[in-house]
């Protein structure tokens, strides 16, 4: 028969094989939530995108905007800095190439084209800004490199 220490010994099994369960269930439920908040972090991005298109399109005739579209304009900086700034404090940042390099696992070459004047694998246009999360990439840097000297003069996509 089972005597006391036999059912304090099965009670013990049974309520550390529950804090293992509550543990992995746990577990489960953080990385559940990280993969949706980084799901809707690159739904923001695809605004920051959004953004970074109109103030491209309008940087050469800025100089040429009526009082009430460079005021939406200014709002739409505004607003792009919030939306950064509100992504900063959750640890999300924008990638940066401080050497002027495409780097692997922080770029995807969308692109390479002929450039003598430049090494190869240097970035000549950012095409998308990546971000990453700590030392996680969300999104890598989509750029347009310089190809090896020698190769072949058709820009080559990727």
């Amino acid at each position: 028969m089972d005597g006391p220490k036999q059912r304090l010994k099965n009670k013990l099994i049974t309520f550390q094989q529950r804090i293992i369960r509550a543990d992995q269930t746990a577990k489960d439920r953080e990385n559940a939530c990280r993969e949706r908040e980084d799901a809707l972090f690159l739904d923001l991005f695809e605004i920051l995108d959004g953004f970074e298109n109109v103030f491209r399109n309008v940087e050469s005739k800025r100089d040429a905007l009526d009082k009430t579209a460079s005021r939406a304009l200014k709002s739409f900086e505004a607003l792009r800095r919030k939306l950064l700034r509100l992504l900063a404090e959750r640890g999300v940042e924008p990638i940066e190439l401080t050497d002027g390099k495409a780097v692997v696992g922080l770029c995807k070459v969308v692109e390479t084209r002929p450039d003598s004047d430049v090494e190869p694998g240097t970035v000549l246009v950012k095409v998308r800004q990546g971000y990453r999360r700590d030392e996680q990439v969300l999104r890598p840097v989509e750029v347009i490199t310089a190809e090896s000297r020698g190769s072949s003069l058709e820009p080559t996509p990727r």
